[in-house]
């Protein structure tokens, strides 16, 4: 049997990623260069799969490229070390790899070598020396995030059988999973790796203790992994009352649970982790909604603001990184000076909030503005769509809470405690930060010039370019008086 393109691909991409972590070339110009042209390369399996795993790709490829230089400046500055960034690249296409599995045997091994490999990122700082808790937290990540979707995992694996499990594709499988406890142990084993209430409480310490590279790919991409395999469990004969029981409430409670606990936390990567967590809740109920509809405009919403999610959280737990290393701090009421060191720093993270709020011109609007229409459409039919654009709606007023809350961690009157504390190497690091910013503004006008399938449904991205042009005007125009403002003397 011929060796598939897609495979191809994925060994081109890994070598000049692993080409790019060699020992004397990882702290050169060329290693950013070979890890961003082998992220870039596995663009071109987007074809060979499905929508939501061509965006999924999109997404991911796009922060990698931009955590590659991120994550050498971060690890040499912080650890005095590079060996982060051959885990952090190795995760990274671990994840991606997932995406761009084609049969069932390749996602799950691929997936189990994620989870690994995200183990041992969320334990770097206990293995290094630096942090005893960092070793907890990755425990308190294997056993209810990674087991329960292992579990899951071998369900789907036991009722396939290995012969069709890796000759016949995914999307072709018909797996019967109609028994009320296997709908639920299956739905449950994927929540768990999106951090749904009560398999939830696992994420905050590992997303808050890991190092900001990882955190970013953690936050940003690998929980959609949950997302992708609840996509999956959709296309499958399951036992629909199981599926409303273990899907509509626990993701109802953790949308507004998370965002709760994300506007009272103090330390910054805590409000970053614990807003995750509400946002996929978020993600859940577009999946729940598929499942009882079958209408694929919550599919092509879904992707959208899982594309703008994977964007904003990465940018902004790298900025949390920045931070940390240039004032070795991360409780709120301690920061409020970071806009009058970095000011690019601060407008880049001033455009990422945008997203996550759901503001032109940014991704995040596009996303808001499909969230909305999708269920609108729907509310006259019952009680359940009423109920969770309610349950949607307090989520983002949630979200404003905890967006103003990291904005202080930059823009407060707080003098800059002391200037020597300051390592200003870290400032290194802020053009990377700024290039997921900027990408999060490509992505939305991208989506809405070149019409692509789901724009055909909907037909409503294309209309809104004007107001794209308008808010973009706008946004440059202020930049320029803020960046300004910001500014200090060194």
């Amino acid at each position: 049997m011929p060796i598939e393109e897609r495979l191809i691909i994925m060994a081109i991409s890994g070598l000049l990623v692993l080409a790019g972590n060699f020992p004397f070339i990882r702290e050169s110009k060329l290693s950013v260069t070979l890890r961003s042209t082998g992220y870039i390369v596995l663009l071109l399996n987007m074809p060979y799969v499905d929508m939501v795993s061509s965006i999924l790709i999109l997404g991911g490829v796009l922060i990698s490229v931009s955590l590659t230089g991120f994550s050498l400046h971060y690890s040499k500055i912080k650890y005095e070390t590079t060996s982060l960034v051959v885990l952090v690249d190795i995760f990274a296409l671990a994840i991606l790899f997932t995406f761009s599995s084609k049969f069932l045997i390749e996602l799950i091994t691929f997936w189990l070598l994620t989870e690994l490999l995200g183990f041992f990122l969320i334990a770097y700082d206990s293995i290094i020396g630096a942090r005893r808790e960092a070793m907890n937290s990755a425990l308190k990540y294997l056993l209810f995030s990674m087991i329960p979707t292992d579990v899951a995992l071998f369900i789907l694996l036991a009722l396939t059988g290995f012969n069709k499990a890796a000759r016949i594709p995914i999307h072709d499988l018909f797996v019967s999973i109609d028994s009320p406890i296997l709908t639920a142990l299956v739905i449950i084993g994927f929540f768990s790796k999106a951090a749904i209430f009560p398999l939830h409480f696992w994420l905050p310490d590992a997303h808050s203790i890991a190092p900001a590279p990882a955190s970013s790919l953690l936050s940003g991409l690998m929980v959609k992994m949950g997302i992708y395999g609840l996509y999956l469990v959709t296309k499958f004969n399951i036992n629909k009352e199981a599926a409303f029981l273990t899907l509509l409430i626990p993701a109802s409670i953790t949308a507004i649970y998370g965002g709760l606990q994300a506007s009272i936390q103090h330390d910054i990567k805590r409000i970053l982790a614990y807003s995750t967590t509400s946002h996929m809740a978020v993600m859940v109920l577009l999946l729940f909604l598929y499942m009882l509809l079958g209408d694929k405009i919550f599919v092509y919403t879904l992707m959208i603001y899982a594309l703008a999610h994977i964007i904003y959280k990465a940018g902004l737990f790298a900025d949390s990184g920045l931070v940390e290393v240039l004032t070795h701090e991360r409780v709120v009421e301690r920061l409020g000076y970071v806009s009058r060191i970095v000011p690019l720093e601060t407008l880049a993270v001033i455009l990422l909030t945008l997203s996550m709020l759901g503001m032109p011109p940014t991704v995040g609007f596009l996303a808001k503005l499909l969230l909305f229409t999708s269920i609108s459409h729907y509310l006259t039919y019952s009680w359940i769509y009423l109920a969770i654009l309610l349950i949607i709606s307090i989520e983002i007023s949630l979200t404003v809470l905890y967006s103003i809350r990291y904005l202080k961690v930059h823009i407060t009157s707080k003098d800059i405690i002391n200037l020597k504390k300051l390592n200003l190497k870290a400032l290194t690091m802020k053009y990377y930060v700024a290039l997921m910013a900027l990408i999060s503004i490509i992505i939305t006008f991208t989506l809405s010039i070149f019409e692509t399938l789901y724009v055909e449904e909907i037909k409503l991205l294309g209309e809104i370019i004007p107001v794209l042009y308008v808010s973009l005007a706008m946004l440059l125009f202020i930049s320029l008086p803020l960046y300004e403002l910001f500014r200090v003397e060194k």
